[in-house]
């Protein structure tokens, strides 16, 4: 994860805790979903466990990954090797998928399960685009929001949410 994505929420978002995950989370996470993460995913964890925001989908942390993976474990809309890292209320996530060799970012949702094209074709350069949107000045923090694309800030003028 680049350290500019956490600056900026320290700054946009001084309430939120960055508590990052420890090796033993890791390690019980990958246990429990018998998945090894992908090394970007696992950066992210241990400098933020849960703490950002994708836009409207609120980071997970090693537990709520769990939780989640072990909810939707058996569904037919759930294929084993996807990892959650995001997700809103309505069960829409982003994943990744750890059986794909790039680890491509896809989205997520219950009745369609994973997104046929993905988002990005890895979690780093999801980051790094990420990253570069949110320096470029378009993007504010709203508490239980998320991120959204500012007013006339390179949205087209429009708000996300």
């Amino acid at each position: 994860m680049h350290a500019d994505i956490k600056s900026w929420f320290q700054r946009a978002a001084p309430k939120l805790a960055f508590d990052g995950a420890t090796d033993a989370d890791l390690q019980r996470l990958e246990k429990t979903i018998d998945t090894e993460l992908p090394l970007a995913l696992a950066f992210m964890l241990r400098e933020a466990n849960g703490s950002l925001w994708f836009m409207e989908k609120e980071g997970l942390s090693c537990a709520a990954i769990a939780e989640v993976v072990g909810k939707l474990e058996g569904q037919r809309s759930w294929r084993a090797g996807i990892v959650p890292f995001a997700g809103d209320e309505g069960m829409g996530l982003l994943v990744v998928d750890t059986r794909d060799k790039g680890a491509a970012v896809y989205e997520w949702d219950e009745d369609d399960g994973v997104s046929s094209d993905p988002v990005a074709p890895s979690l780093a350069q999801y980051l790094e685009m990420y990253r570069n949107q949110l320096l470029a000045g378009h993007c504010e923090y709203l508490d239980d929001a998320g991120v959204v694309e500012k007013v006339g800030g390179g949205g087209g003028g429009k708000s996300r949410k």
